[in-house]
C-alpha cells in the first residue's frame, strides 16, 4: 500500500485504469468519481501526470472532452516501455520517487517502475477508492492551484529549453526578474522550509529551528532578505534567503527550482560580496563579480542567434572536466570550435561530477551500452551523461581533460560484472555504514541526491569501494585514453595544483596537494616520450596564497586568463587555426571590476536611495 502523507505526484495509466476500456479499440468512459478525484488532488496540492502506452493525441482529445487535460503535466504517452520513462518524468519534475505513486492495471508495468525507481509507490486501480477517501478527508490547501501552475511553468521551460543550443541564449530570452524583500518575519514558514530542505544551494548549511530563525529575524543587528524570482514563464515565488551580520553571511540559501539561472551569483554581488564560509559542497560558483546580464534586463535582448553554437561538424576541440576547465572557458573568444562537457546538474538537482573523471572516460569506451544502462538504471544518483563517449566517437583534433576529479571522487566497482562508477568524495564511502548517518542527514557533502539508508544498503549489496584513484591508476587510465584516441587528436592534460591552501576547511582536501604532486610526477615522466600529449601545469602560475580565490581548486581570474592563453596557443599550433583569447584590455577591465566591485555596489545603493 501507499502512504498518502508522502504523495506529491500521482502518475496515471489510462486504459482500464483511469478510464474504463481501451481507447484504440473504441469508446472509453471516465467514472465521475475519477474526474472529481483529479480535481480534489489538485486542490490538495498533489500533482497528476500520465504514463501510458498509447497514441498521444487520442488521449489528449479524450481528456479535453471532460476539461481534464489542463490538470495533467509532463504527460508521457507513447509506445515505449514505462520504467525508464517514469524515472525520466520524475527527474524532469525535480521530485523524488519516494513522493510518487504510479497506478496501473498491469502488474508487469508496476514491477518495471519499481525496478527503475525502487522507492516509488505503486498500486493497481483497486487503490483508487482508498485514494478518494484519503483526499476527501485532507486539507484543501491549494484551491488556487499554485503548485499546478508552478509545474506548468517548469513544463513549458523544459520544452522550450530544448530549442536552444546555448543555455545563455535561453536565459537571455527568459526575462528573469529578481526582487529582494526585507519583511522576512511574514514569510518565516517558507524561509524556514527553505533552510531545512535545501542542500546543494545551501552555502552555510546552518539548520536553524523556526524559533531560532524568529529571534534572528527580529535582531536589528542582522540584515535579512528573501529573494523572489519570476520570468516570462511564470512566478517561482520565494526561492532564496540571506542573513548578514557584520558583513558576514550566516545564512545564504536558495531553492533548486531556479538552478542554473544565476540567482545566487546575482544576490551575492548585490550584497557587495560579504564574507562567506561555505560549508560542504555546493553546486554553484560565486567567483564572478559581474551581475548576470540576463537578470533584471531593461528589455529582452534578442541576441540568441549570435550566442548559439553552430553545427557540430564545425567543432574541432573537446574540453571535458570539472571547475578548473569550466573557469577557463569564458576567456576564449572563438567557442564555436568547442564542445564542452563539464560538471552538470539535472533538473532534479542531482549533480553529475564524474564526466571528466579518467575512470569514467575509460568506462565510456570500454563498457557496452547494456553495461552502461545496467549501472544507470540501478544507481539512482547516476546519469547516462557520465558515460559520454564523444571523446572517442567524434573526430576531434584536440581533447582537453583534467585530473582534478581523480583526486576527489570515490570509485566503486560492481561486484558481479566489474563496471566502475565514480561518485561523491572518497573520504565518506557510500559502502561504509559508519558514513551512512552523515550522508543521509546531509552533513557530508553530496551530489544533491536525497539519500536514504535503503539506497545505501542496496548500493552496498551490489558495489564495492575501491578508494579514490592513486597516481598509478590515473596514469594507466591516461595511457588507455591516449591509445584509443585517433592518432590525429592531441590530448591535453591539465595537472593539479601542488601549493597547500592554508584556509582549507574541507577534510577531504587536507592532503590534496600531496596527491596532486604524486599524480603530476608520474604524468610528467610518461608524457615526456609520448607524441600527441601536451601538459598544462597550473603550478607555474601559483605564486603564493594570493593565487587562491576561496578554495584549493579555485584560483583568481588572472591565473585562468593565463591558462586560457596557453590553451589557445596549443590549439593554434596543432590545427593551424587562429582562435583568440579574450583581449588583455578586457582582462584588465575584469580585474578592475574585481577590485572596485564592493565600492560600485555600495555607491549604486546610495544613488538608488
Amino acid at each position: 500500500m501507499y502512504r498518502f502523507d508522502k504523495i506529491k505526484l500521482v502518475i496515471w495509466d489510462m486504459d482500464e485504469t483511469f478510464w474504463n476500456g481501451t481507447i484504440t479499440e473504441g469508446n472509453v468512459t471516465i467514472p465521475e468519481e475519477h474526474i472529481k478525484l483529479i480535481k480534489d488532488l489538485t486542490d490538495a496540492g498533489i500533482i497528476n501526470s500520465i504514463c501510458s502506452k498509447n497514441d498521444f493525441q487520442l488521449v489528449v482529445d479524450e481528456l479535453k472532452k471532460y476539461d481534464l487535460d489542463e490538470f495533467f503535466v509532463f504527460p508521457s504517452i507513447n509506445w515505449e516501455p514505462k520504467g525508464n520513462r517514469i524515472k525520466q518524468l520524475i527527474s524532469d519534475m525535480q521530485l523524488r520517487p519516494a513522493n510518487v505513486i504510479f497506478i496501473d492495471d498491469n502488474p508487469s508495468n508496476l514491477g518495471e517502475a519499481e525496478h527503475f525507481c525502487p522507492e516509488i509507490m505503486v498500486s493497481s486501480p483497486q487503490a483508487i477508492p482508498q485514494l478518494i477517501n484519503d483526499v476527501s478527508g485532507c486539507e484543501k490547501k491549494d484551491i488556487e492551484h499554485k503548485r499546478l501552475k508552478q509545474y506548468k511553468v517548469l513544463e513549458e521551460k523544459h520544452t522550450e529549453k530544448a530549442n536552444y543550443s546555448s543555455n545563455e541564449a535561453f536565459l537571455m530570452e527568459s526575462g528573469i526578474r529578481v526582487e529582494i524583500s526585507n519583511d522576512c518575519i511574514t514569510e518565516i514558514k517558507r524561509i524556514h522550509d527553505l533552510i531545512l530542505r535545501s542542500n546543494q544551494l545551501n552555502f552555510t548549511k546552518i539548520r536553524s529551528t523556526e524559533d531560532e530563525l524568529s529571534v534572528l529575524l527580529q535582531d536589528k543587528n542582522y540584515d535579512c532578505g528573501y529573494v523572489s524570482v519570476s520570468d516570462r514563464f511564470g512566478d517561482y515565488g520565494i526561492v532564496g534567503f540571506y542573513a548578514k551580520k557584520d558583513n558576514r553571511l550566516e545564512h545564504f540559501v536558495f531553492s533548486c527550482r531556479t538552478l542554473g539561472m544565476g540567482i545566487e551569483q546575482y544576490v551575492y554581488n548585490i550584497l557587495e560580496r560579504p564574507e562567506l564560509t561555505i560549508s560542504g559542497e555546493v553546486i554553484s560558483d560565486l567567483t564572478s563579480t559581474e551581475l548576470p546580464k540576463w537578470i533584471n534586463q531593461k528589455e529582452n535582448v534578442k541576441s540568441a542567434e549570435k550566442m548559439q553554437i553552430r553545427g557540430i561538424q564545425q567543432h574541432q576541440v573537446l574540453i571535458k572536466g570539472p571547475c578548473d576547465l569550466f573557469q577557463v572557458f569564458p576567456y576564449i573568444s572563438d567557442t564555436e570550435m568547442f564542445d564542452a562537457e563539464f560538471t552538470y546538474a539535472l533538473d532534479s538537482g542531482l549533480t553529475i561530477e564524474s564526466t571528466g573523471h579518467t575512470t569514467h572516460i575509460v568506462e565510456s569506451h570500454r563498457l557496452s551500452a547494456e553495461q552502461k544502462n545496467r549501472v544507470v538504471n540501478e544507481v539512482p544518483f547516476s546519469d547516462m551523461g557520465m558515460y559520454s563517449d564523444a571523446l572517442f566517437t567524434k573526430e576531434y583534433k584536440v581533447a582537453i581533460i583534467s585530473i582534478l576529479a581523480d583526486a576527489n571522487l570515490g570509485v566503486y566497482r560492481r561486484k558481479d560484472t566489474g563496471e566502475r562508477i565514480a561518485v561523491m568524495e572518497y573520504i565518506h564511502p557510500l559502502t561504509d555504514k559508519a558514513s551512512w548517518e552523515g550522508i543521509v542527514s546531509g552533513e557530508y557533502p553530496h551530489t544533491g541526491f536525497d539519500f536514504t539508508e535503503e539506497h545505501l544498503v542496496d548500493f552496498t549489496e551490489k558495489y564495492e569501494f575501491l578508494g579514490r584513484n592513486d597516481a598509478q591508476t590515473t596514469l594507466e587510465n591516461l595511457k588507455y585514453i591516449r591509445e584509443n584516441l585517433s592518432e590525429d587528436c592531441l590530448l591535453v592534460i591539465m595537472l593539479g595544483g601542488e601549493l597547500y591552501y592554508e584556509k582549507n576547511t574541507f577534510e577531504a582536501y587536507n592532503d590534496r596537494h600531496i596527491v596532486h604532486k604524486e599524480m603530476n610526477a608520474k604524468i610528467r615522466e610518461w608524457a615526456k616520450n609520448i607524441e600527441n600529449v601536451r601538459l598544462i601545469d597550473v603550478n607555474k602560475y601559483l605564486v603564493d596564497q594570493s593565487s587562491f580565490y576561496d578554495h584549493f581548486n579555485h584560483y583568481i581570474k588572472p591565473i585562468y586568463y593565463k591558462i586560457a592563453g596557453e590553451i589557445v596557443d596549443i590549439i593554434n599550433e596543432h590545427i593551424g587555426s587562429n582562435i583568440r583569447e579574450t583581449s588583455k584590455l578586457k582582462m584588465i577591465k575584469i580585474r578592475v571590476k574585481e577590485i572596485l566591485a564592493p565600492v560600485y555596489y555600495r555607491l549604486r545603493k546610495i544613488v538608488r536611495k
